[in-house]
């Protein structure tokens, strides 16, 4: 669904926000620039292991729809998690070969990094500027929000990383009725995601993904409008004049 797409972007736009790209300042969160689209990128420019990077990856997960409509356009409640994944990450030498970049062993320092990125989620989402276009698309503040930790396989090690699951109600959008011509670009998509789609265009990447998605969305096929009505009766032949009777009405379109 298309408003899951547009909820996981707008959550993006809000932890790094497009404005700030440029000049690579200023970032709301811990993570700065490094927030993911539904992955971690990878991490290449960390010098050495005093450096510790916190990592924001941004996923939509557990969409539920419920048909709200008895009559008219088909719409439908929907609920969908935002799963956050937080993480701090620095670099490591393994037995004397290259060094590879992994997530930090939990300690205090890096407990207080994800307590402080996870607030400062939290509260953007929620409140802050930044996250204005992502409260266009949820209804009020989440639902639920649980945090979990994770640990390594074998030691058991608890790991600087953690899954950040949040329940929201989106706003409802349904399918818009046949066009009269074939839309094109942004207006494929849905009326009321549109003017989100629209202010989704600050970098290069959401630009780029949010034309792939409009252009790939389906849309009704363009309208043929009813010009001729006609009806044709046959009386059963029992009756005292059998004979068909036929009417038409033209011109519906006043043309």
């Amino acid at each position: 669904m298309l408003a899951r797409t547009f909820f996981r972007l707008c959550a993006l736009e809000a932890l790094r926000p497009s404005a700030l790209l440029a000049s690579n300042t200023g970032w709301p969160t811990l993570a700065g620039k490094f927030v993911s689209d539904s992955r971690i990128d990878p991490i290449d420019d960390i010098t050495d292991g005093t450096e510790q990077r916190p990592l924001i990856g941004v996923y939509t997960e557990a969409t539920h729809l419920a048909k709200i409509a008895q009559t008219g356009p088909v719409i439908h409640k929907a609920e969908v998690d935002l799963v956050l994944e937080l993480s701090v990450v620095s670099k490591f030498a393994i037995d004397g070969g290259q060094p590879i970049i992994d997530y930090c062993e939990s300690d205090g320092q890096t407990e207080g990094a994800l307590d402080v990125l996870e607030d400062q989620v939290y509260q953007i989402l929620h409140f802050a500027p930044s996250g204005a276009l992502f409260r266009q698309m949820g209804k009020g503040i989440a639902e639920t929000w649980e945090s979990t930790a994770h640990r390594s396989g074998e030691e058991a090690i608890r790991l600087a990383k953690r899954t950040v699951r949040a329940h929201y109600r989106m706003k409802e959008s349904y399918l818009d009725p046949a066009p009269v011509t074939a839309p094109v670009d942004l207006a494929r998509v849905p009326a009321a995601l549109q003017p989100i789609a629209t202010a989704l265009n600050g970098s290069t990447y959401l630009t780029a993904l949010v034309l792939g998605v409009a252009r790939a969305a389906y849309v009704m096929p363009t309208r043929v409008d009813l010009d001729t009505v006609g009806v044709a009766t046959t009386p059963q032949p029992a009756t005292n004049n059998p004979a068909p009777v036929q009417s038409s009405v033209g011109n519906l379109q006043g043309g």
